[in-house]
């Protein structure tokens, strides 16, 4: 059983933490890892979002792990960015994408 413990938002945020995994020999799983970079624009979860997803027994490892290296500590939820480029980023993306 597999159990997500880290969504990053850059290549090199999921660089690093794919680093830090194998470094320390955690095994893990990148869900949509060759897909997302398909698509780019609105991160929708289950299509083109990027999520590092470990073995159970390794979550609460991998995500003290990922906490000393990462921004967020290994939260799945990102802190919400509210500038007026990014709502405005976000309304010309949906208007494109509707």
């Amino acid at each position: 059983m597999l159990t997500p413990v880290y969504r990053p938002e850059t290549g090199i945020e999921l660089a690093v933490a794919q680093s830090v995994l194998e470094a320390n020999g955690i095994p893990y799983f990148v869900h949509n890892a060759g897909f997302a970079s398909l698509y780019p624009g609105l991160q929708l979860d289950l299509l083109n979002a990027r999520t590092i997803m470990v073995p159970t027994f390794a979550s609460e490892i991998a995500v003290e792990l990922l906490s000393e290296y990462l921004p967020r500590g290994g939260g799945l939820r990102p802190g919400v960015e509210r500038s007026v480029w990014h709502i405005l980023r976000l309304l010309v993306e949906a208007i494109c994408c509707a």
